[in-house]
């Protein structure tokens, strides 16, 4: 079953051109290596959490309330309206030091009023297990399934990971806590992550199983860091006639290590082997490696180039050179600037066939890029994060990018403007406020678009 918009879907799948989900993920300056092996063994009592015969709890329920005049930023017939949400979530861990379980789910129910088609009902469970024989080595497996109501026009290349949901030890050696809060080693509370802002690529009502299943190995050495990793998924999809299921093999690389006291070097790889049912296999891989730099003074850089590339069987490969850098400037202690661009380019053979693939592009673009195109897609963009004070923080962010196809006059531009308002009550429970506007313009006939959207959100921590 197809949204209101139906004939404009059909017409923009033609053109390779998709509304999509996107995250605020880059470019950005790449995260210190660490200069400590973390200390280890068994969690101290966490004042954040429901402890439960050795398991931390740490159960949450979200409500939200949201209006837009274009949900699904479509040129042609629009969504709009109010549409309201509750999402209960609940994450357990049990460690000893060397051995560590966590256990995540969360379900969320989303109507809209006015269009019922497009209510959605969407869960996640995730089984995560750690092992770390040593401080300076550990070990992880996972398993994870998604149900997703609403399916996105294109399928990403290379699929991203199934995010983990435990303590995580940060690079500056403070802790983040299954419920988000990040407290320093002597376990104060300095600060909050929140969900990036996510809105956009939902297409086609098509509710589909997705089934990950991961394994990562991470080694601390004295002046750097390695990870490697490998997943297989399957994801099925309740129509295969509107999008065929497919399966992907992933093995990932991310490393950094210290140059000196100033600069490190880094790289991240990814390489997707994919088998879909009713089209042909295909890889794809892309592979960055750069420079970054501490912080000195009030500034932190960082730059990187590589390559991305895809291949289709009985197509031939597509691909191009990748590059970009960001600079965080620092000038109080809580507010941050970044600024960063980001260059992709794609050369797909004369005459391929519309892929059904996505480019992987690490900036905010509120269109998919069939791996198909020749194009090339330049990016840049300007964050800010004010903490006001410790119960108030101010989190901005604009990008602008331009596409322009290769060996053809057809360009696209994009523009996307949030901000959002986070107010913590008291520990438990936290207020957020978020606009966002969103435009493509095109001399595509009926690809140009723009929208709206105000959030309004609660989350409670028991």
């Amino acid at each position: 079953m197809l949204c209101a918009n139906t004939r404009w879907i059909r017409n923009f799948a033609a053109l390779a051109v998709f509304t999509v989900v996107f995250a605020f993920s880059g470019p950005r300056a790449k995260a210190d290596p660490p200069t400590t092996i973390p200390a280890g063994g068994p969690p101290g009592h966490d004042p954040y959490a429901i402890e439960y015969n050795g398991w931390q709890v740490y159960p949450s329920i979200n409500f939200l309330a949201e209006n837009s005049n274009n949900y699904y930023l479509s040129p042609g017939p629009k969504i709009s309206g109010w549409q309201f949400g509750v999402a209960p979530t609940m994450t357990a861990e049990w460690s000893n030091g060397i051995h560590t379980t966590t256990l995540f789910g969360n379900l969320q129910l989303l109507e809209n009023p006015t269009d019922k088609e497009v209510d959605q009902t969407n869960g996640e469970a995730t089984w995560t297990q750690v092992y770390a024989p040593l401080r300076d080595l550990n070990f992880t497996v996972s398993g994870d399934y998604i149900h997703q109501t609403i399916a996105s026009g294109l399928t990403n290349a290379i699929p991203a990971p199934t995010a983990f949901t435990g303590t995580t030890v940060l690079p500056n050696g403070n802790l983040q806590l299954p419920n988000g809060t990040i407290v320093s080693p002597t376990g104060q509370v300095v600060g909050q992550a929140t969900a990036a802002p996510n809105v956009g690529q939902f297409s086609i009502v098509n509710p589909y199983d997705l089934y990950t299943a991961t394994a990562k190995a991470l080694k601390y050495f004295g002046d750097g860091i390695l990870t490697v990793g490998g997943s297989i998924a399957r994801q099925s999809y309740e129509q295969t006639s509107t999008s065929p299921d497919t399966s992907a093999k992933t093995i990932t690389e991310d490393s950094a290590y210290w140059l000196g006291s100033l600069f490190y070097a880094y790289s991240d790889g990814a390489f997707t082997w994919r088998t879909t049912d009713q089209n042909p296999n295909s890889t794809a891989y892309r592979i960055v490696g750069g420079i970054g730099t501490r912080q000195f003074g009030l500034f932190r850089v960082s730059s990187y180039f590589g390559y991305q590339g895809t291949g289709t069987a009985g197509v031939g490969p597509s691909g191009g050179y990748v590059y970009g850098g960001a600079l965080t400037y620092y000038p109080t202690p809580l507010l941050t600037l970044t600024a960063m661009v980001d260059e992709t380019i794609n050369h797909a053979p004369a005459n391929a066939p519309a892929s059904t693939l996505a480019l992987g592009v690490p900036v905010i673009i509120p269109v998919q890029i069939a791996t198909s195109s020749s194009v090339q897609i330049t990016g840049v963009g300007l964050h800010s994060a004010y903490t006001i004070t410790p119960q108030w923080t101010a989190d901005a962010f604009f990008t602008f990018t331009r596409l322009q196809y290769l060996g053809s006059q057809a360009w696209t531009n994009t523009w996307v403007a949030d901000a959002s308002l986070s107010y913590v009550i008291w520990r438990n429970l936290t207020l957020r406020w978020e606009y966002q506007f969103s435009s493509i313009v095109s001399d595509v006939p009926q690809t140009s678009a723009s929208r709206n959207l105000i959030q309004m959100g609660t989350s409670y921590r028991f």
